[in-house]
């Protein structure tokens, strides 16, 4: 699992809020659902960007390898699996549909992503019967021989199981990258004894700078970062009343960010910051610009990366550790130059954030990290605010570097057709014609 680009816990607090400090002329949504009639998920489907052809020719790969992954759900699975795929070899995936393209190279990649998609707690037996056929894989993938591998995958699975409950936890979720899973098989290997996991008898105290720089390097495939230079973000929020909302998010560098927020299949409201000032719109209203005093947490949207990385503009003091569910994570204090502050909880093992204590006294967890372009993203993110209330933040997809441009994030111009209006035009021919891919 790779690096974590800016939380979007900040979509769930500008809905789990009553929005007191924004411009009172435009009222933002709120969590108990009165600003909206909200469609069930079901009746708003995602069009994949793929062709109904590599759509079905990876169906048909993940039916042979991968039996187990239940048919409902295979048309997901192999979205994610073109998606990676795309990503991080786009000279394969070109190939995908001709003779030259080799399966062989990526099954470990498409058995990774059935493991995710096998979450249900009755469903362990096929997540195990499918990790061991991806170790499998992988041994044949880095060349050892095919006569021999079947027990060997047995055999390593069992002893990354005895030394490390963990790691194999993580290996049988799918939340195990192939360079992490190579590494665990090399160590497994090692000797014919189960390795135990080793007890340092003096410990580094690591220092918040220690950290914050092993969170960096731990947690980024090369410069992905630096690749990076926008992306988009789709997914689905479940408020404290159970209702759902479909949530857009477009991010650009250095600073530009546009949140839309969708209902019934119509937009019903957008914030958004071009670089100097932000503005908003709902239904029926015009785009007005909006005081950055007046958005409070919402301002910090336009950071790109998470301050985690950045290298200027924040500081850093290690608190008290925590520990939950047996694990123990550092607790990071995060100041701005600004001087916000909140508590960032790191994983002592993954190094991924798995917890957020915000100044608002809402707390954040963080789950289901995936990686796209090699950054690592938490499809998952549960708040639960200061009142108590809870919302669930479940990404469906994450586009990185989708070519946006400037235009998308600047305030529109009062005089010309706004996106709300052409919406209101296209929406009967939308009906008319009904949903396509």
């Amino acid at each position: 699992m790779r690096a974590t680009v800016t939380p979007v816990v900040l979509l769930l607090l500008i809905l789990l809020s009553r929005g007191a400090a924004a411009d009172r002329t435009v009222p933002l949504p709120v969590a108990n659902g009165a600003a909206f009639k909200i469609a069930p998920v079901e009746s708003q489907p995602i069009a994949s960007k793929f062709s109904d052809a590599q759509l079905a020719f990876v169906q048909t790969w993940i039916k042979q390898k991968a039996p187990e992954c239940p048919v409902e759900v295979s048309e997901s699975v192999a979205d994610q699996i073109l998606d990676e795929l795309q990503q991080r070899n786009p000279d394969k995936f070109s190939q995908l549909l001709s003779p030259n393209f080799s399966s062989v190279a990526f099954e470990s990649m498409l058995l990774r992503q059935v493991g995710i998609k096998l979450s249900g707690a009755s469903q362990m037996a096929q997540r195990e019967k499918v990790a061991e056929r991806r170790v499998a894989a992988l041994l044949i993938a880095v060349g050892r021989e095919s006569r021999t591998f079947s027990g060997d995958a047995a055999g390593l699975i069992a002893k990354i199981k005895d030394s490390s409950p963990s790691q194999y936890r993580r290996l049988v979720e799918g939340k195990m990258d192939d360079d992490d899973l190579q590494l665990a098989l090399k160590k497994a290997g090692q000797s014919g004894v189960a390795q135990k996991e080793p007890v340092a008898i003096k410990p580094k105290v690591l220092s918040a700078a220690d950290i914050v720089s092993e969170f960096s390097r731990r947690n980024q495939v090369g410069s992905a970062l630096q690749r990076l230079n926008a992306y988009v973000v789709d997914g689905r929020l479940k408020t404290a009343t159970g209702e759902e909302q479909q949530l857009l998010f477009f991010k650009m560098r250095p600073d530009r960010f546009r949140l839309v927020i969708r209902a019934a299949g119509t937009t019903r409201y957008i914030l958004a910051g071009d670089g100097s000032r932000y503005w908003q719109q709902t239904t029926g209203q015009a785009p007005q610009d909006v005081p950055a005093a007046a958005l409070g947490q919402r301002r910090y949207l336009a950071e790109f990366v998470d301050p985690l990385f950045a290298s200027e503009g924040y500081s850093y003091e290690r608190l008290e550790d925590g520990a939950a569910d047996g694990k123990k994570f550092y607790r990071i204090a995060v100041e701005r130059a600004d001087k916000s502050r909140y508590v960032s909880c790191i994983d002592a093992e993954s190094f991924h954030e798995v917890v957020r204590e915000n100044a608002d006294k809402s707390i954040t967890r963080y789950s289901d990290h995936r990686e796209v372009a090699g950054v690592t993203y938490a499809f998952r993110e549960e708040v639960t605010d200061a009142a108590g209330r809870k919302g669930v933040l479940e990404l469906t997809r994450i586009t990185a570097n989708p070519g946006l441009i400037q235009d998308l994030f600047d305030l529109p111009n009062r005089q010309e057709l706004g996106y709300f209006e052409i919406e209101q035009i296209l929406s009967p021919v939308i009906r008319t014609a009904g949903p396509s891919r």
